[in-house]
């Protein structure tokens, strides 16, 4: 798998990139590796060609941050290609960045969670959306946040197109029944074994990204791309699910000219 098979272009002279194990460990607290994770974002700010990178505190919820051309670490923000950024996690819950800024590169991190990017006339963001913030309605307040910094005011006035970077796949993300209920059984795979009590039924696999993709479009966004890697099974990629503590966490990084 080459880096451009992982790189895209957004409506407005936007573009996204998802991170490989080659890229090394995002993460300064979690993973093999965590202490070279402020030099493993240098290198990534530098590659994408930004001025900063900016990120919150992931904590599985629904806040997407609006990012400045000056972010600054007191704002909630780890800003790498500054002196402010640090190996310290940053100070403000957030699982989404937007920005209508150029030279700022909007970041989330995982390991089997779904980076999605979005991308409109005018903004760029990327999401965290683990099942908790999926059901939750992480995707629809990126797209609302989009809006609002100018990207596409109205379903109607400009194309918004979303990608869904590598994640956890339908062959290989079993779930217990918190989680079907969460989506009220949507997109689920296998049939419980008739007889056997609620409470012993066997976990099932989900379809996370077609859940993703449903409420993407219903949220009003007009073409939705799945770049169809797991990151359970395709060692190319850190994943939780696999690897436990040791798992680093891979980026996706979101940007405008």
């Amino acid at each position: 798998m080459s880096e451009a098979e992982l790189s895209f272009d957004l409506p407005g002279g936007g573009h996204a990139l998802f991170t490989t194990r080659a890229h090394g460990n995002l993460s300064s607290v979690g993973g093999a590796g965590a202490e070279h994770g402020f030099e493993a974002r240098e290198r990534l700010r530098e590659q994408v060609g930004v001025r900063q990178l900016a990120r919150g505190y992931q904590v599985h919820g629904t806040r997407v941050q609006r990012v400045g051309a000056g972010a600054e670490r007191g704002a909630g923000y780890e800003v790498a290609g500054t002196e402010t950024d640090t190996d310290a996690q940053p100070d403000v819950d957030a699982d989404g960045q937007v920005t209508a800024a150029s030279g700022v590169g909007v970041l989330v991190l995982t390991a089997d969670c779904l980076p999605v990017a979005l991308g409109a006339r005018g903004a760029v963001a990327m999401i965290h959306a683990g099942w908790r913030g999926l059901a939750a309605g992480v995707l629809e307040e990126g797209v609302a946040a989009l809006r609002d910094l100018g990207g596409a005011p109205t379903a109607q006035d400009s194309e918004i197109v979303a990608v869904i970077g590598p994640g956890a796949g339908l062959c290989c993300y079993e779930v217990g029944e918190e989680v079907h209920a969460a989506f009220g059984g949507a997109h689920r795979i296998g049939v419980p074994r008739i007889g056997v009590p609620p409470t012993r039924v066997p976990p099932t696999h989900i379809d996370l990204k077609a859940i993703a993709r449903d409420r993407l479009l219903a949220a009003g966004v007009t073409d939705v791309r799945d770049v169809a890697l797991c990151t359970i099974c395709d060692e190319r990629f850190f994943s939780h699910r696999r690897e436990g503590a040791l798992a680093g966490r891979q980026g996706g990084v979101a940007w405008l000219d």
